[in-house]
């Protein structure tokens, strides 16, 4: 049976970006239909006495307009990538729904194979901090962050940041369906001075996928910006790697790596929680 991807859209200027990454990964892992789906966030009036709600009302308005051009430019770019993508690799259909982001994330997300989501640009990037932290953490599924900017065609040159614990396994597992058809995969694996040289988990030879192992030193940068460095060394147009927290507050707090990688990465990143 064919997989359904999640395309979750927020910013229309990225909504381009988001399907065609959406779109490669369903020709990758051989998904068979794609779900936009663009969130109206609803306008929250306050308990206000009436001469102060009457004195508000305007700003009130001026802020359901905006969020309606905003849900009409993601349809409007919606419908041109559609007209635009003469061979499509899944079904694509339009999905506008109110309510709170997170929680429809997590709805829509978790009756998902897959769900695409742009990486947050910076701290201040809420909305999209608050979808990915939904996708990764409370949906189960993996999840594909994409960076800002037009996304290349990806899946030829796959870089793996290997770690040998349940994280990884879940990441690697959804991934097998198309590492088979990469012309190259490099695993990299961190590595402290002291500690036994690390070996290639026999995992992907098992499976006939035939991998090079690279070994990181574990220390000064973090070892987020060392993965990125070696992975544009490398060539990689994609990263796959398990995605982990450092807290109960899991929505909060975010594992080193992961949290580097989930600002900073410039190509798409596959992962897991």
């Amino acid at each position: 049976m064919a997989d359904l991807i999640l395309a979750v859209l927020r910013e229309p200027g990225r909504a381009r970006n988001i399907l065609d990454a959406a779109d490669r990964l369903a020709g990758l892992a051989g998904a068979g239909w794609l779900t936009a789906l663009a969130v109206r966030e609803p306008i929250h009036v306050p308990a206000l006495a009436a001469e102060e709600l009457a004195h508000e009302a305007d700003e009130i308005l001026a802020a359901k307009n905006q969020e309606g051009r905003r849900i009409a430019a993601l349809e409007e770019a919606f419908r041109e990538w559609v007209d635009a993508n003469a061979t499509p690799a899944a079904q694509a259909k339009w999905v506008a729904v109110e309510g709170s982001l997170a929680a429809l994330v997590e709805e829509r997300g978790s009756r998902a194979d897959i769900v695409v989501a742009a990486r947050a640009v910076d701290e201040d990037d809420h909305p999209a901090r608050h979808a990915m932290r939904a996708a990764l953490f409370a949906t189960g599924r993996p999840v594909l962050a994409v960076p800002p900017g037009p996304v290349a065609a990806f899946g030829r040159r796959v870089a793996i940041a290997w770690k040998n614990d349940a994280r990884m396994w879940k990441a690697l597992v959804p991934a097998l369906r198309f590492l088979d058809r990469a012309e190259e995969v490099h695993v990299m694996i961190g590595a402290r001075n002291d500690a036994p040289p690390p070996v290639l988990s026999p995992a992907l030879a098992e499976r006939g996928i035939q991998a090079q192992l690279h070994v990181l030193p574990v220390g000064a940068p973090p070892f987020g910006q060392a993965l990125l460095e070696k992975a544009h060394e490398l060539g990689a147009d994609m990263l796959i790697m398990g995605a982990y927290a450092h807290s109960p507050l899991r929505e909060y707090v975010l594992g080193g790596v992961t949290r580097y990688l989930l600002f900073h990465a410039d190509l798409p990143v596959f992962m897991r929680h």
